[in-house]
């Protein structure tokens, strides 16, 4: 593949775990939801959006510990990944999530962006593993979540529990 062709990919990547093509920004979403609403739950859903939130935060943490050394070792499965509460303790938690979320989704960025980085190359600990996959699996993630997110807020707002 030559330069130009692998830089297009790398940018593509960037801008999916940024905010995609097709959908508001998580971290623009994240920051437009108010405190008061991050530990409802509405009916006919299983999470509230600090859930969600938290589990996001965990999981790409562990994507880009990953991706920096693939002999990390991951919290277990599934309770390192998930909060052990409903509701942040105070705003300033919700805050520091949203805020470690942003920081986190650069720092993959700057592994994408670092052109010693060889998307393709296997990772040591799994030869099945490359930072291409890993980055696709942070967009593919945060795109999930954050539709969640996005139907949960609604439904809060719908509902009339805002």
């Amino acid at each position: 593949m030559n330069t130009h062709d692998e830089q297009k990919i790398r940018e593509q990547l960037i801008t999916m775990i940024r905010g995609g093509n097709a959908f508001t920004p998580l971290a623009d979403q994240l920051k437009g939801l108010p405190y008061e609403v991050t530990g409802q739950t509405p009916a006919g859903f299983s999470h509230s959006i600090w859930e969600l939130t938290e589990h996001l935060r965990l999981a790409l943490n562990d994507l880009v510990e990953y991706s920096k050394d693939s002999h990390y070792t991951s919290p277990p499965w599934p309770e390192g990944f998930w909060p052990d509460h409903s509701t942040p303790a105070s705003d300033e938690e919700w805050e520091e999530s949203i805020g470690q979320i942003q920081f986190l989704m650069e720092e993959m960025v700057g592994l994408l962006r670092d052109p010693a980085n060889d998307l393709f190359e296997p990772f040591e600990a799994n030869p099945d593993h490359h930072l291409l996959r890993q980055a696709t699996i942070v967009a593919e993630h945060n795109a999930y979540h954050g539709g969640q997110i996005a139907m949960l807020s609604k439904a809060i707002e719908r509902q009339g529990l805002v």
